[in-house]
C-alpha cells in the first residue's frame, strides 16, 4: 500500500506538470485549451495526490493494528476489486490481453488483501 501511496503521489505531481506544461504550449495558439489543460491537469494532480495520501494513512494505520485503518482497507479494496471487475468486463468487449493481465492482477491482489484482512486471527489481532 506504501508503494501505491507512492506511485500515486507521483503520478498526482507528474500530473501537474503536465497540465501546467500543456498549458503553457496550448496558450499560444488558445487561452481556451489552455485553461482547460491546466484544470484538468490540476483536477487529476489532486485526485491521485488524495488517492496517494489514502493508501499511506491506511498503510500506516494497518502498521499500528487499527481497527478503523483495517475496516476502511477492506472498503477501498472492495472498491479496487470492483473496479477491477468493470475493467475485466470493459476488456473483454474490446480484447486486450494487457487490460486483462492488468485487471486479473488487480483483481488477485485486491482478493488476497481481503482474504487477509477478514481472517479471524487478523480481526482478533487488531482487536487488541
Amino acid at each position: 500500500m506504501v508503494l501505491a501511496g507512492v506511485g500515486f503521489v507521483a503520478a498526482g505531481l507528474a500530473f501537474f506538470v503536465a497540465g501546467s506544461t500543456g498549458a503553457v504550449v496550448a496558450s499560444k495558439s488558445s487561452s481556451g485549451a489552455a485553461t482547460l489543460l491546466a484544470a484538468l491537469g490540476a483536477a487529476s494532480g489532486v485526485v491521485f495526490l488524495l488517492f496517494g495520501l489514502v493508501h499511506i494513512v491506511l498503510a500506516a494505520g494497518i502498521f499500528k493494528l487499527r481497527g478503523l485503518a483495517r475496516v476502511l482497507t477492506i472498503l477501498l479494496f472492495v472498491l479496487i476489486a470492483t473496479g477491477a471487475c468493470l475493467g475485466l468486463i470493459v476488456t473483454f468487449l474490446r480484447f486486450s490481453q494487457a487490460g486483462i493481465a492488468w485487471n486479473v492482477s488487480l483483481l488477485a491482489a485486491a482478493a488476497a488483501v481481503l482474504w487477509y484482512l477478514l481472517k479471524p486471527s487478523t480481526k482478533k489481532a487488531f482487536q487488541g
